[in-house]
């Protein structure tokens, strides 16, 4: 076993090692096209949202990365689309020249994209699968805010939150952001985990949660991280957790404010930024996309994304691959919390 585990800590050093001397040649030197010609034109970025949106803005950080890199301009278009928009986008790309080639790649929310599926009958009404989309690479996480009142009688963090909260069933008062947001869902998957029991209050927006909490009306939510940041910076709220691998900036300064990971809890929920084809798209393409992308992300003028620009954005680096397994892993681990919530496509389907 001990020779076993050699090796592949080995394989694994290799396989680093080659990712970042790829990275550093490609940034250095510029890709060139795949013996097949790839790609022989313009590869434009879809945004399925309004222009100047969290998606757009992303979009448009990497094509001003990509400059010096790719052998052929970048483009960004906005396409925004109704609810389900990721696959119903990319039933639509499949029809467009070039699409199945690799030369309109999506911008993805991971984590809402994939529970549209737990959610919507996208299989039955478009005859859409996960596995439509092959991934290219994920760069980020714009991570989820646990927030609490600043009275909370449990303390200042989450470990003290869920022991009284156990202890206490049904007395506490959460406020969501919606009923069935990715961030309800996440706060609600957290419950489910911990056997959580509390009274719900859904609110139209993050700063109605944040208001709520701040003013006392209620114990905690879970929001985003830039309304939680403002509302912290203005000591209205406390943050105890961040669900993220990692603890951001400023937070880190905060011995009270835990990260997801320290908790056991993965960052599957969130709002993970990725790049993703057709699937029919040919694997070499989408290797010399990774390459591109990859190389592009690693410039300082797109990191700084992650330095404090935007917070709660952590870097979250993850192959095609890997993302299409966080994927399979977010159909599993959130089909029963979204069946708590009373919005599983079953029982939808089942009212009807």
């Amino acid at each position: 076993m001990m020779r076993r585990a050699s090796k592949k800590l080995v394989w694994l050093s290799l396989a680093v090692a080659l990712t970042w001397f790829l990275a550093s040649a490609v940034s250095a030197q510029g890709l060139k096209p795949l013996a097949d010609g790839f790609p022989k034109r313009a590869i434009t970025l879809i945004v399925i949202d309004e222009p100047g949106t969290r998606d757009g803005i992303y979009a448009r950080m990497m094509q001003a990365a990509c400059k010096g890199i790719s052998p052929v301009p970048i483009l960004v278009s906005d396409e925004p689309i109704a609810q389900g928009g990721t696959w119903m986008k990319l039933n639509e790309l499949r029809r467009r020249p070039g699409a199945t080639e690799g030369y309109y790649p999506a911008v993805f929310d991971v984590f809402g994209a994939t529970t549209d599926f737990l959610i919507e009958p996208l299989t039955r009404d478009i005859n859409a699968k996960v596995t439509d989309a092959k991934m290219i690479l994920a760069t980020e996480l714009f991570a989820y805010f646990f927030i609490q009142r600043k009275d909370a009688p449990w303390g200042k963090t989450f470990p003290d939150f869920l022991k009284y909260a156990k202890e206490h069933p049904g007395e506490l008062k959460y406020v969501s952001m919606e009923i069935g947001s990715g961030h309800d869902i996440a706060m609600s998957w957290i419950m489910n985990t911990h056997g959580i029991k509390v009274k719900k209050v859904p609110q139209g927006s993050h700063q109605e949660c944040a208001s709520t909490v701040g003013a006392g009306a209620a114990d905690f939510s879970m929001i985003a991280g830039d309304v939680a940041y403002t509302n912290w910076q203005a000591g209205r709220i406390d943050v105890s957790m961040i669900l993220a691998d990692a603890v951001p900036p400023p937070f880190d300064k905060d011995p009270n404010v835990s990260s997801g990971k320290q908790l056991g809890l993965p960052s599957l929920a969130g709002t993970q930024l990725a790049l993703g084809v057709n699937s029919e798209t040919p694997d070499s393409h989408v290797g010399w996309l990774y390459q591109l992308f990859h190389a592009a992300s690693q410039k300082p003028e797109f990191q700084k994304r992650w330095q404090g620009m935007l917070p709660g954005d952590t870097p979250l680096p993850m192959t095609g691959p890997e993302v299409e397994k966080m994927m399979r892993e977010i159909l599993a681990q959130f089909d029963q919390p979204i069946r708590d919530i009373g919005l599983h496509l079953d029982d939808v389907v089942r009212k009807k």
